[in-house]
């Protein structure tokens, strides 16, 4: 049951690029190995991407024209990992 409500709750492909995250907490990562490591096209990557960064689930830091991404340090991430974690 908590798989199906998972599910009905949280989009394949924003669950597959939070599990990215997730997995790799300390990582700083560009779109591009976003995208290839959780199999989500690059222009659906990016929109999921700005999505959470809106909701303070990404974090974006910025090197000149370079914008590189990591998982956020708070309740709202915690609380995705858990949720994420026990439901693999």
């Amino acid at each position: 049951m908590e798989e199906s409500l998972l599910s009905g709750l949280i989009d394949l492909k924003i669950e597959k690029i939070l599990k990215v995250f997730i997995q790799n907490k300390e990582q700083l990562f560009h779109l591009k190995k976003i995208s290839s490591q959780s199999k989500v096209p690059l222009t659906t990557t990016f929109s999921i991407i700005k999505k959470l960064a809106r909701l303070d689930i990404i974090k974006i830091s910025k090197i000149g024209k370079l914008k590189l991404y990591k998982l956020a340090e708070n309740k709202k991430t915690s609380f995705l990992e858990t949720i994420l974690i026990k439901n693999e």
